[in-house]
């Protein structure tokens, strides 16, 4: 479907490794774009239901949107008798030319469910659309449950919230309220568990200092209800976008550090028309740093977006691409050889330091998931009975499981730490929605995990080495995050690591957030797998707008070693010694500035 990702890895390496990799100015401050997000995720929306490429609010459109990629809106109203259906204007009078005039000056509201039915709302687009009709919201909900991955965003014009919320229940992860109001989005927030709202402002018209007094608001409320906005953009007889292109990239900065999305819609005007049409306005919005489109010509949008994040970037560099505050650096274990590993003392730690913890996750005996890594309790019970040793997590119950101490091996400081289950990492989680877990698979039904995690779906990221089972975690837990690690005997040749990693590159990086490589480093400086073939893997991972992560295995502490690996492209660190990392990310960024 997507026309830039249909080029072979090999390819992209050799269009890549042509060009030099010469670093830009570190004058400037780091430009976060798109690209250091995956492209899958980058959310492009056909304006009430497929804007102009067939008629509005109609089932034909929504299938022919979504088999193009793109996520629908649409508008919904109740009828006469009480049935929720899709359609946008308050009269008939636009989508019904022909019909007497006395009827035009009705609406939605004014006819039975039966009565609208018997409509033809596609006449009016074109003889190729003759016949379509007003579809309910079963219908919509029915379509949805065909295939997750289908999104659909509901514009409310007149209709019970409550009635909604219980309408959309069976597929409401698929489901975004949008809207105008921010009193709808609070009230959505209340009725439907974990819901997504997407607030819309501008219309394209409104000057810079009345969208500040919006969004003013927006702050006062921590946006409540609030995890999307869509700004109306538009050109000025001058070329110059309204609203300003500075405040758009103010607020794509604000709102992505407070993890609400910032989607533009491009809106046409009397001084440019076919705005919503031009690729390169599309592009210049990329470059502002949004996170999303939408569009009546959708289309245009996708090919925007596609050839962004297809163009090689040889020159790119962490510096000026990805903030400090935004490079990720992962805790091994939790904090690595600093603490005992995954207990939630060792979470804290990591969190306060500005490390997102790693915690190995494995079901007891009576289905709690618990943090542990090993598959028995010989290393961190050193003084158990052998019986003791040999046993697991999955031989004892949460509650035996507690009276363990897992923290006495490292220390007496650390003595009286015991395991963590799932659920008082999520209590952690919920304290600030800024931080984030890695939950490496051990041993946990997904489907079940799915479920007790949904809350914090946006918070935890899955990390494996096996792909089937990430890219099955994405359609259970679609906003949530993975991690492919690679396995190490990749690093055993060339030849294996080029091998492994062509079968990701041709599977596009599907359902991948983080691609995860161990690195080793000797005591001269070289690098296993080599500095090219790192280079190669950052930059193809970058296209797909994958992170590129490097776990140190040796010199783990050592300021150099970060500093290769960053310049090598890496936008993601783990290891044992995240103090270390830390320090040397900071060091990092303050040089050749």
């Amino acid at each position: 479907m997507f026309k830039a990702f249909r080029v072979k890895l090999s390819l992209i390496f050799a269009v890549l490794f042509q060009a030099s990799f010469a670093l830009f100015s570190h004058a400037q401050e780091p430009h976060w774009t798109a690209r250091n997000m995956p492209r899958e995720s980058f959310l492009i929306i056909a304006h009430r239901g497929a804007g102009d490429l067939g008629p509005e609010n109609c089932l034909a459109s929504l299938e022919l949107s979504w088999s193009m990629g793109a996520g629908c809106e649409i508008d919904v109203r109740s009828t006469k008798d009480g049935r929720i259906v899709m359609f946008h204007d308050a009269t008939f009078k636009r989508i019904l030319p022909n019909a007497p005039e006395e009827f035009k000056q009705l609406g939605i509201k004014d006819l039975t469910y039966d009565e609208v039915r018997a409509l033809d709302i596609g006449s009016y687009r074109g003889e190729e659309f003759k016949g379509e009709k007003v579809v309910s919201i079963e219908e919509v909900v029915a379509a949805l449950k065909k295939d997750r991955k289908r999104r659909v965003f509901i514009d409310v014009k007149d209709v019970d919230l409550k009635q909604l919320a219980a309408a959309v229940a069976d597929v409401r992860r698929q489901v975004t309220l949008t809207t105008n109001k921010e009193e709808q989005l609070a009230e959505w927030a209340e009725l439907v568990p974990c819901a997504d709202g997407s607030l819309w402002i501008g219309l394209g018209k409104a000057p810079d200092e009345e969208l500040e007094a919006r969004v003013k608001t927006l702050r006062e409320k921590n946006f409540c209800g609030v995890t999307r906005v869509s700004l109306h953009v538009t050109r000025t007889a001058s070329g110059a976008l309204s609203p300003s292109s500075e405040l758009i990239r103010k607020y794509a900065d604000e709102f992505r550090r407070r993890g609400v999305e910032l989607r533009v819609f491009a809106r046409g005007s009397e001084a440019c028309p076919n705005v919503k049409a031009d690729v390169a306005f599309y592009r210049e919005l990329l470059e502002l740093g949004v996170t999303g489109f939408a569009s009546d010509r959708f289309d245009c949008a996708i090919e925007a977006v596609d050839a962004f994040y297809g163009e090689p970037t040889p020159d790119w560099n962490v510096r000026q691409n990805v903030p400090e505050d935004e490079l990720v650096i992962m805790g091994h274990r939790g904090m690595g050889n600093e603490a005992p590993e995954g207990t939630l003392e060792s979470f804290r730690q990591a969190w306060a330091l500005g490390v997102d913890p790693e915690a190995d996750i494995r079901t007891t005996k009576d289905g709690v998931v618990v943090s542990f890594h090993d598959d028995n309790f010989a290393r961190i019970l050193p003084d158990a009975p052998e019986e003791i040793k040999r046993l697991g997590v999955k031989d004892l119950t949460f509650a035996e499981l507690q009276k363990l101490d897992v923290g006495a091996y490292m220390g007496e400081e650390f003595r009286g730490q015991r395991p963590v289950d799932m659920a008082a990492i999520i209590e952690e989680l919920r304290k600030d929605p800024r931080r984030l877990i890695f939950c490496d698979l051990k041993n946990v039904d997904l489907a079940k995990f799915a479920q007790e995690t949904e809350p914090v779906w946006k918070q935890i990221v899955l990390t494996s080495s096996d792909y089937s089972a990430l890219k099955l975690w994405k359609e259970l837990a679609p906003t949530s995050k993975t991690r492919l690690w690679t396995p190490r005997a990749w690093t055993d040749s060339p030849e294996a690591w080029n091998a492994g990693f062509q079968k990701i590159a041709e599977q596009k990086f599907t359902a991948l957030d983080f691609v995860q490589t161990h690195v080793k480093l000797d005591e001269r400086g070289s690098f296993t797998p080599s500095e090219e073939t790192l280079r190669k893997t950052a930059a193809a991972a970058r296209l797909a707008g994958v992170r590129f992560e490097v776990m140190t295995l040796t010199y783990g502490d050592k300021d150099f070693a970060y500093a290769k690996i960053l310049d090598f492209g890496a936008s993601a660190l783990s290891g044992d010694y995240p103090t270390a990392t830390r320090g040397a990310v900071r060091k990092y960024y303050r040089e050749q500035k």
